[in-house]
């Protein structure tokens, strides 16, 4: 029980401290576009994966199902946990998660930008092609380097908007389990205001309360004084590093906790490998759309 204690305080720590990052002025300045690739198409892969993975893949677990497709779709590991903690999947399901995101995303931050060189395609839209797909914040701002300052700015932007959804994809995942999942699985015993507040995942108030106060420092300094102080010195000089080293305890806590003999049953006819391949495949093809 311990170590799972300790993956809890280290994982609502370290996605608080995401929200820091995320400043309302920059979300803003990516314009209309940029806002439709995350908080548009992004909804819809979830969605239509998460069908996909229950009515033609027919993976018996739905919290698999929709951790593996929150990674896939929102922003890889951060919104893998977010999410596996509102429909309190099993630790190994989201360690099955986890390890098919990092896998992937390795192989991503790679190829695209290649790719992107290869075709000769914008570096502002092959940008916005990686913000809006490959997981990790930290791959995004690595094969957006790859192409350019133009290109990692509108990439790391475009992911900075994306994780905002964190919170509201594990609010709509602890709600739908709640109203849905669980009351089907209890005979239709409805669940009471308190079980619904009980599985909201507190950590969105702190992540929007860092996000609105680094935002408000941001605009009363004004932009240099902001860049300066908020992005080159607060976010860059302390939310980050201490929220990666959150998150890397995180990980030991999971590896510690987990039995990897009992994730041979999910791999079960490659079930959740050809979901996250489909679920990408379509990702690519409507963010690049």
């Amino acid at each position: 029980a311990r170590p799972a204690i300790q993956v809890e305080y280290y994982i609502k720590t370290g996605l608080v401290l995401l929200g820091a990052e995320v400043l309302f002025g920059k979300v803003l300045s990516i314009g209309i576009p940029g806002i439709f690739v995350a908080w548009i198409v992004t909804p819809v892969v979830l969605l239509t994966t998460f069908w996909f993975g229950q009515k033609i893949l027919k993976i018996t677990s739905k919290s698999l199902n929709i951790t593996i497709c929150a990674d896939m779709s929102v922003c890889g590991v951060s919104a893998a946990i977010a999410t596996a903690a509102a429909c309190k999947a099993k630790k190994e399901e989201l360690t099955l998660a986890i390890g098919l995101s990092l896998i992937f995303t390795s192989i991503m931050m790679v190829v695209m930008p290649n790719f992107i060189k290869a075709v000769g395609m914008d570096p502002i839209l092959g940008g916005a092609w990686m913000g809006g797909t490959i997981d990790a914040t930290g791959a995004v701002a690595a094969a957006g380097a790859f192409l350019g300052d133009k290109a990692l700015y509108v990439a790391a932007t475009i992911k900075m908007i994306q994780n905002i959804l964190i919170g509201v994809v594990a609010f709509c995942v602890a709600l739908y389990w709640a109203l849905k999942v669980e009351r089907d699985s209890n005979s239709g015993q409805k669940p009471s205001a308190m079980e619904i507040w009980y599985r909201f995942p507190k950590f969105v108030i702190g992540f929007l309360i860092a996000s609105i106060v680094l935002s408000l420092i941001y605009e009363t300094l004004g932009h240099d004084y902001g860049e300066a102080v908020v992005t080159h010195g607060v976010i860059k000089g302390w939310t980050t590093i201490w929220r990666g080293w959150f998150f890397c305890l995180a990980f030991v806590s999971i590896g510690l906790s987990t039995d990897f003999r009992e994730l041979k049953s999910y791999f079960k006819g490659g079930k959740p490998l050809i979901l996250y391949v489909c679920g990408q495949s379509l990702n690519l093809i409507l963010t690049l759309g």
